[in-house]
């Protein structure tokens, strides 16, 4: 079983307006979601965040889906946020109901094991996506960057809450504040990736290996320990909520879209950008 050995889940699409930009596929207890705008670095629109929401709360009613992986097609794992869509939909991109709220609550609040396959650049909202999943693979070519500030915004998914706490204020302020670049090997190092592979061919046949090591687990208790390594405390709901206000706030001054006008394809974060 390999990540492209999936068969596709038969009915719609999870959401029309992603054109495909969002693959649903299902083996078994297994559902794959493939972001595929590889011609865009995989950058998210909002119609691709309405279609991982409604994809992974679909996958989540479903008593026999036990595990959902996550990974990009092409060169990119994920490039960030299309501004050039954001600035579209000014009005409603960051609200409390837009899609990218819906989907970074969808996998906060599932009870299904979250697996992340990452092949390439995990930039911005590509990179604090991954704190949400209970296990992260990434191929050595692999980089995670925190690239928000110098477009204007502020960091998304609670990770203003969650890298803190994971790494401390220090070493988050570092990531967070400079977004500097770490190589998959510095992310494991951290502990922010679970095991880095040497291309997307070991990749694929390690994450194969440990969803099946996954799915013949007892259900019950694997659900069970998830719940519990959960992190507690400060609610992340209310911190994703401020840190969209906070950018959707940001998104309309001067400065901030200057900084936009200035990035060819209107990316949120440069996948390629200054970093370490």
């Amino acid at each position: 079983m390999t990540l492209d050995n999936t068969v596709r889940i038969e009915g719609p699409p999870a959401s029309d307006s992603a054109h495909g930009e969002i693959r649903v596929d299902r083996t078994g207890a297994l559902v794959t979601l493939t972001i595929n705008r590889p011609d865009k670095g995989n950058a998210l629109t909002l119609a691709m965040y309405r279609a991982l929401a409604d994809a992974v709360a679909e996958a989540d009613a479903d008593p026999d889906v036990r595990v959902i992986v996550l990974t990009g097609a092409g060169q990119d794992f994920c490039s960030g946020n299309d501004l050039d869509d954001f600035l579209a939909h000014s009005g409603t991109a960051l609200t409390l109901s837009s899609p990218v709220l819906e989907f970074q609550k969808a996998v906060l609040h599932t009870n299904t094991l979250l697996v992340a396959a990452v092949d390439g650049p995990a930039v911005g909202s590509g990179a604090t996506a991954l704190l949400h999943f209970d296990l992260v693979y990434a191929t050595r070519r692999s980089h995670l960057q925190y690239a928000f500030v110098d477009s204007g915004v502020v960091p998304d998914a609670a990770a203003s809450l969650l890298l803190p706490q994971r790494l401390g204020p220090q070493r988050a302020a570092q990531l967070l504040l400079l977004g500097e670049r770490l190589s998959a090997a510095q992310a494991a190092q951290l502990g922010l990736v679970t095991e880095v592979l040497d291309n997307r061919e070991g990749l694929e046949a390690r994450v194969a290996e440990q969803v099946a090591a996954l799915l013949a687990a007892p259900a019950a208790a694997l659900r069970a320990t998830r719940a519990l390594l959960r992190p507690t405390g400060a609610d992340p709901v209310l911190r994703m909520s401020a840190e969209a206000a906070t950018s959707a706030r940001l998104l309309g001054t001067a400065d901030t879209a200057a900084r936009i006008a200035s990035r060819a394809g209107g990316l949120l974060s440069a996948p390629y950008g200054s970093g370490s």
